[in-house]
């Protein structure tokens, strides 16, 4: 699948999910409080847990980029665009594949800590 067609599925499903970009945002920063709280309290059953709210940041965190980014993206160019316009659009197109790009690599990059947090503490 080339970028282009990924760009605009990424684009199209953050525009339906654009309502629950507050919702991201709030449980990373509970998820965030509740890390604090265990590093404080230093609890047994906390410091279990820890894992598991380190993977609940990270892809709360990736959900909000991913909707905050493609969600205001706009792919309509006007007929009468002037050649400024054009150019403008062109740049945001560049930009847009750039931030997909940087998605994806970060949506590795979460996998492969989820694995890997996964192995390591079950084990």
């Amino acid at each position: 699948m080339s970028v282009t067609k990924l760009q605009s599925r990424f684009i199209i499903l953050a525009k339906r999910l654009n309502a629950w970009r507050g919702v991201m945002l709030l449980v990373a920063f509970v998820a965030c409080a509740l890390l604090l709280t265990s590093l404080v309290l230093n609890t047994p059953f906390l410091n279990s847990l820890q894992a598991g709210i380190l993977l609940l940041i990270c892809w709360s965190l990736l959900g909000y980029f991913f909707i905050a980014c493609f969600s205001l993206c706009d792919q309509n160019l006007p007929t009468k665009a002037t050649w400024f316009m054009r150019l403008k659009h062109k740049l945001v197109n560049i930009f847009i594949r750039i931030i997909t790009l940087t998605f994806m690599l970060l949506t590795a990059i979460t996998l492969y800590l989820t694995v890997r947090l996964i192995t390591v503490f079950n084990g």
